[in-house]
């Protein structure tokens, strides 16, 4: 069974979404009309976090900054605000997707398969076999973890498996909607700017300079691409 957590004040929206889920998957959908009452339910375990950005006592991007501090699941945004500006802002506080509203359910199905894929640990082969080290970084993904010189990098599920993705395949060049492809599973539809944002973050985590990066290099015309910083 999959525990949601939906936060959406819109009745209509609310009863469609859970009719559609419940039926749809195997899901148990909790639903919250306010920040406050999300809060309120906050502190149960969640497998994904539907949201949305227009909330009547709150705005919901503050409140997936607060959910995140709690969560490590999936989390997606469900809004009829569809500018840029409320897209990155909402993706720098921790949501892994933006879908906009009107919406088809299947699309909506899709995007949550895709981001609950990510979120699952690797949990079939050796040790070896997950292990990754690269200049000074080692990154296990069967536990899920990123250590520079040792030292443990706490990442979010989506921005580990971008960089999982990267260093597998270090050397190579991948553009913003190639990387949604592969990372994401589907096609961007003018979404590479998630990329870019997420890209942005990871950076940040792992000390690398945004103005001259040594590890995540975005070559003009090639693409991004991950060097081990000893060139």
């Amino acid at each position: 069974m999959i525990d949601v957590l939906l936060v959406e004040d819109d009745d209509f929206i609310a009863r469609t979404i859970t009719y559609y889920l419940e039926g749809k998957r195997s899901c148990r959908v909790h639903c919250a009309r306010t920040s406050g009452e999300a809060l309120g339910l906050a502190r149960g375990s969640f497998d994904l976090i539907l949201l949305d950005v227009l909330l009547p006592d709150a705005d919901g991007i503050g409140l997936c900054r607060q959910l995140r501090q709690w969560h490590d699941c999936p989390i997606i945004f469900v809004s009829c605000m569809d500018d840029s500006d409320t897209i990155i802002r909402a993706l720098d506080a921790g949501a892994d997707d933006f879908v906009t509203k009107p919406f088809d359910n299947d699309v909506l199905n899709a995007r949550i398969e895709a981001n609950m894929r990510r979120a699952l640990p690797t949990r079939n082969g050796s040790n070896e076999e997950n292990v990754l080290s690269c200049g000074p970084f080692r990154l296990d993904a069967r536990t899920a973890t990123l250590a520079r010189d040792g030292e443990q990098i706490a990442l979010p599920p989506l921005e580990f498996k971008l960089l999982a993705f990267l260093m597998q395949n270090r050397g190579r060049h991948f553009t913003s909607k190639e990387l949604y492809r592969r990372v994401w599973g589907k096609d961007s539809f003018g979404d590479a700017r998630t990329v870019i944002v997420h890209i942005h973050h990871i950076r940040a985590k792992i000390g690398d300079d945004s103005q001259n990066p040594r590890f995540i290099r975005n070559v003009w015309g090639k693409g991004y691409t991950f060097s081990c910083g000893e060139d």
